[in-house]
């Protein structure tokens, strides 16, 4: 399953928004990775510039940066999956993120 072209054409008919979902998934990982590159290199820079401000050592700025731009790109790879997903399964037939669901109808017998 190396192919990524056949696998959109395996599924194709049995999902019709696989196309669309793959290339979503794949935005949103490289998002989360460049998310996670900038967000380090912006955050190790500025406490280079702040560096006699700070409480800790020069070794601690990558620790820092680190921690924040993970939380950062963590946060921003999880909401972007989490539409694809939801744009996946409202073009699915069976499923529709977009509408709530239906109560149960209660058939209640007034005497």
């Amino acid at each position: 399953m190396n192919d990524i072209r056949q696998l959109k054409d395996q599924q194709r008919d049995k999902h019709p928004g696989f196309d669309s979902y793959i290339e979503c998934m794949s935005r949103s990982l490289f998002t989360g990775l460049a998310t996670f590159s900038f967000g380090f290199a912006g955050i190790y820079f500025l406490q280079q510039i702040g560096q006699r401000f700070l409480p800790y050592t020069k070794k601690g700025n990558v620790l820092v940066a680190t921690l924040v731009a993970t939380g950062a790109a963590y946060k921003v790879t999880s909401d972007r999956t989490l539409a694809c997903q939801a744009r996946w399964m409202a073009v699915e037939d069976k499923y529709s993120v977009l509408q709530e669901p239906l109560e149960p109808a209660t058939t209640e017998v007034k005497v």
